[in-house]
């Protein structure tokens, strides 16, 4: 009997704390159909929901898109919950109109603040998409390059990089990158886990492997080609354990034509 109300408890419990990882995930706030925005995420905990990656988007009233893409070093309960307070602390600031920046800013002394270990840091890349669709604002604290998906080819764009969140705080060396757009384009975000895995005992997929997973299905839309992508790397590093680390990708662009509300 006792056996049996302890096995009902933990089943409770466990309920319990998947609803409440679910309700943490990101629910991006976008305010129409102009732009797009498909999402996969994948922790590396067995059984997780939530994991030290993280992302979150959101519309501000005059169209402007703004995105965060930030992956926590670590893989523990404790890098997961950092991800969370950086992730909402984000959003407050889109929302309070600070600049690129200065959200940055902002990260980087929740995350000196919060973390448990001096040698804990964080790499974000932030985007903003203008109205009108002909360009994207990157600001990049050491994180990885993203893709842009243009007529049918993959390019690897390399935003200028600064330092990572939490390595030299107050340092703050972050520069900002214009990326031009056509119509059309897909700009893919995603953090290092999702190239780090092994294909070969001493050999990793790669930057450069990525980018030739990614033209083999570059005829894919949105949700199928980001699908393909994490699926492709975990299929490449099965043999050797699989995908170690968390994974995050967003694939994001405007419908054709966007025009800025009125």
């Amino acid at each position: 009997m006792a056996d049996s109300w302890h096995l009902r408890a933990d089943v409770l419990t466990s309920y319990e704390n998947a609803s409440l990882e679910r309700s943490l995930l990101p629910a991006p706030a976008l305010r129409g159909d102009d732009f797009v925005a498909a999402s996969r995420y994948v922790p590396g905990r067995p059984r997780a929901l939530l994991s030290g990656d993280f992302y979150d988007i959101v519309q501000t009233e005059d169209s402007t898109v703004h995105v965060i893409m930030g992956d926590v070093s670590g893989h523990g309960v404790a890098e997961a919950a950092l991800a969370i307070h950086m992730r909402v602390a984000w959003r407050t600031a889109v929302l309070c109109g600070k600049t690129q920046f200065e959200q940055l800013g902002i990260l980087e002394r929740i995350l000196v603040d919060e973390r448990a270990d001096d040698d804990t840091y964080t790499t974000v890349v932030s985007l903003v998409f203008p109205s009108g669709g002909r360009s994207v604002r990157a600001v990049s604290a050491g994180h990885p390059g993203l893709l842009l998906r243009r007529r049918g080819k993959v390019h690897w764009v390399e935003p200028q990089a600064g330092i990572a969140l939490g390595l030299f705080p107050g340092c703050e060396d972050w520069t900002e990158t214009e990326i031009q757009l056509s119509p059309c384009d897909g700009v893919v975000l995603y953090t290092d886990g999702l190239f780090e895995g092994r294909t070969a005992p001493s050999a990793r997929l790669g930057e450069e492997g990525l980018l030739r997973l990614a033209m083999r299905h570059v005829h894919l839309p949105g949700q199928e080609f980001i699908d393909a992508l994490v699926d492709g790397a975990a299929s490449k590093a099965a043999p050797y354990g699989g995908l170690a680390d968390d994974v995050a990708v967003l694939h994001l662009g405007w419908n054709a034509g966007p025009r800025p509300r009125r």
